[in-house]
C-alpha cells in the first residue's frame, strides 16, 4: 500500500535525512549535476512512478515528485492549486515565476510556492500542480 507524503519526513518509504546507501540496492539512475550544484540526484521507480532523491554527501535532502504525490489520500500532481491550499492549511512564504524549458522550442512559466512549515515547494503551471519537492523545514544543516 502506498504511504504517500508525510510532511517534513518522507515520501512512501524514502526518508529525508537518511543515507542513500540504504536505497542503492534498488534499480536506479544517478544524475550528477554540473557546477555549481553539489547535490547528486538518484531516480527510483516507486509504485510505478519516478521519484527523485536529491542528496548531499550521501544524505537525502529533498524528494522530488512530478508524476505522482499522494497526500491525505489525494493526488497532488495535476490538482488545482486553489484546492491544494484548502488541504495544506498554510500560506506560502514566497512566490517566484521560473521559466522551465520543456523542449528545444518551448517552455513554461511555472509559479513556484514555498511552504516553510510544511517543507514543501510546489511548482504550478496553468493553475495545476506539476511538481512537489519535499524537504525538512527543521533541517538546519545548510
Amino acid at each position: 500500500m502506498k504511504k504517500g507524503l508525510i510532511l517534513n519526513k518522507s515520501y512512501d518509504d524514502f526518508k529525508l535525512g537518511e543515507n542513500i546507501l540504504k536505497y542503492k540496492n534498488r534499480p536506479h539512475q544517478l544524475y550528477k549535476h554540473e557546477v555549481p550544484y553539489i547535490w547528486e540526484c538518484y531516480s527510483f521507480v516507486q509504485n510505478g512512478f519516478e521519484v527523485e532523491l536529491w542528496c548531499e554527501n550521501n544524505i537525502i535532502k529533498s524528494i522530488c515528485c512530478n508524476q505522482s504525490c499522494i497526500y491525505k489520500g489525494q493526488e497532488l500532481i495535476n490538482m488545482n492549486y486553489k484546492n491544494f491550499l484548502h488541504i495544506i492549511d498554510e500560506v506560502p512564504i514566497s512566490h517566484d515565476v521560473i521559466y522551465v524549458c520543456v523542449s528545444d522550442s518551448h517552455g513554461q512559466n511555472q509559479h513556484v510556492y514555498d511552504f516553510e512549515k510544511s517543507g514543501l515547494q510546489i511548482w504550478v503551471w496553468r493553475n495545476r500542480i506539476r511538481t512537489v519537492i519535499i524537504s525538512n523545514s527543521n533541517d538546519n544543516s545548510e
